[in-house]
């Protein structure tokens, strides 16, 4: 199915410190894809390994975590939990897979690894008609004191989400998206949404990446401080499969 993407500009308001003048979708994801580093930079981006410390509380480390990326259609992100052990989801070349030692957790505080997951990959999308039938400029809203264009992404297979970004860098602020659980087998799902919010952008070999990112759900919330970054370099790719 083609991608949609809204097309016709809407009049914003002229009072400080809101955008001025009018702009569209589309408009919006080629500055964004110019702000993460140029779409020949997205385009020749062949791996990417974040990694850092994962915290459920200010200056309460529960861990570490990793997230993998290596073109076209692998990506992974793993927890390494204190007392717990290790959980990944991902794809590798696009069909999916999860793996979990003993008492691997799949989330955290509401926050799952799929979700994280979505997080992730967001930040070093570039083709987005090949997993968004629609994309459309819904409204604008303040995220710590910046006005931030919201941006409704309607994919071929399930929920929309909603994605964030400054009305001045065009970096991705926020990302909203539903997590659904079913607590019964043959039950209904249960769903809730999840806030995830990027701050800290720094230059990883061409290419902006956040160093923070905070996701907030109904059962509390998680941080990912990230402390490194690195671009085009060797990936394992153990990491991609469930054995």
């Amino acid at each position: 199915m083609p991608l949609t993407v809204c097309a016709s500009g809407i009049a914003l308001a002229q009072k400080s410190p809101r955008p001025k003048g009018r702009i569209n979708a589309q408009e919006i994801l080629d500055k964004h894809v110019a702000a993460t580093g140029g779409l020949e930079a997205l385009r020749a981006l062949q791996t990417l390994h974040a990694q850092g410390g994962l915290n459920i509380a200010p200056f309460h480390s529960t861990g570490d975590f990793h997230f993998y990326y290596k073109a076209p259609a692998s990506d992974a992100f793993q927890f390494d939990i204190i007392s717990h052990g290790q959980s990944s989801i991902g794809h590798n070349e696009g069909t999916p897979f999860s793996k979990h030692s003993f008492q691997g957790p799949t989330g955290i505080n509401g926050v799952t690894l799929g979700i994280l997951e979505e997080n992730c990959l967001g930040l070093i999308e570039s083709g987005f008609d090949k997993r968004f039938t629609r994309i459309e400029l819904v409204g604008l809203s303040e995220i710590a004191e910046r006005w931030a264009y919201v941006l409704r992404f309607t994919p071929a297979l399930g929920d929309r989400q909603l994605r964030y970004y400054d009305s001045g860098s065009f970096l991705m602020l926020r990302m909203d998206l539903v997590q659904r659980i079913r607590l019964q087998k043959d039950g209904p799902d249960s769903a809730y949404k999840v806030e995830t919010f990027y701050s800290n952008y720094r230059d990883s070999g061409g290419i902006n990446f956040p160093r923070k990112i905070t996701a907030n759900a109904s059962d509390g919330y998680l941080v990912l401080e990230i402390h490194e970054v690195r671009t085009n370099a060797p990936v394992n790719d153990s990491v991609f499969r469930k054995n």
